[in-house]
């Protein structure tokens, strides 16, 4: 699944190409992924684009929004006759000829004969036509972005006071901070020494703030390198890929040695999700 890394690239990719270009045509190969009146859109100029958590939102002209979701699968691919460039979830759509048998919406341009292509294997992402008002409903599904200054050691401590879910469960709830995924929740604890079985409100004030430290480490060396690729098949590919996955300590690596003590990386579910940490020096 794409996390805020992965969502921010995206993001910072297509606003250098997307900014002032109007939407000309939208062909919508399938109903689910696309939610509103297309109509409503068409003639809009994208003024820019944004994100929250790992929803991006191309704002129009028109005073309506283009809000989108990759969830498990989705890719956000801009063509034009020079370049490819966006990303997501990698899959042969990265390389093969677009539309592909993935590709749900693709938006045509006026400007340069570029095109944008939504693809989801899955078909859990959406694209959703909202206005102002119902993007700030949407937005307050979600707590502070990890990497917002909101995002402090008191504000996390404030909100899991009176909760003993797993740590790793409560940071990677949106409602509390927006953004943290499965790889890099399972980073952050690593480098903070911290079990990620413990009780959320367990923690003392330092472990607090070795977390909230680590949390924007990881995120922000994630978006440093582009998000993180772990397909062989297309971790090469430019314009597309991350490379994260080369700094990753114990996320993947089961079995493998520790890189700070030496003992073994062991592989937990948490929440009904894949935990990788080291029982040695998280404890």
């Amino acid at each position: 699944m794409p996390e805020l890394p992965e969502v921010e690239t995206v993001k910072r990719r297509l606003a250098e190409v997307l900014a002032g270009k109007t939407i000309r045509q939208i062909k919508v190969l399938k109903d689910k992924s696309f939610q509103g009146e297309v109509e409503d859109v068409l003639g809009a100029k994208i003024i820019s684009v944004q994100r929250k958590a790992k929803l991006i939102r191309l704002q129009l002209d028109n005073e309506l929004n283009l809000l989108v979701h990759l969830k498990m699968t989705g890719q956000l691919i801009y063509q034009d006759e020079e370049q490819k460039i966006g990303g997501g979830h990698p899959t042969a759509d990265w390389v093969a000829n677009l539309p592909g048998k993935h590709t749900r919406i693709i938006f045509y341009f006026r400007e340069d004969g570029a095109k944008l292509f939504f693809n989801d294997m899955r078909i859990f992402g959406w694209i959703k036509v909202l206005t102002d008002e119902e993007i700030n409903e949407e937005y307050d599904k979600y707590g502070p972005d990890v990497i917002d200054a909101e995002f402090t050691p008191d504000y996390l401590k404030e909100k899991v006071k009176n909760r003993r879910i797993a740590i790793k469960q409560a940071i990677m709830i949106n409602k509390i901070v927006g953004g943290v995924g499965n790889i890099y929740a399972c980073e952050a604890l690593f480098l903070a020494r911290i079990d990620p079985r413990r009780p959320s409100n367990s923690l003392k004030d330092d472990e607090y703030e070795i977390l909230v430290e680590k949390l924007k480490q990881v995120i922000a060396e994630g978006i440093a390198h582009n998000g993180t690729t772990f397909d062989g098949k297309y971790v090469g590919v430019d314009g597309l890929a991350g490379s994260y996955q080369k700094k990753l300590k114990v996320y993947g690596q089961e079995g493998e040695v520790c890189p700070k003590c030496g003992g073994k990386v062991k592989k937990i579910k948490v929440g009904g999700r894949g935990t990788y940490f080291c029982e040695e020096c998280q404890s």
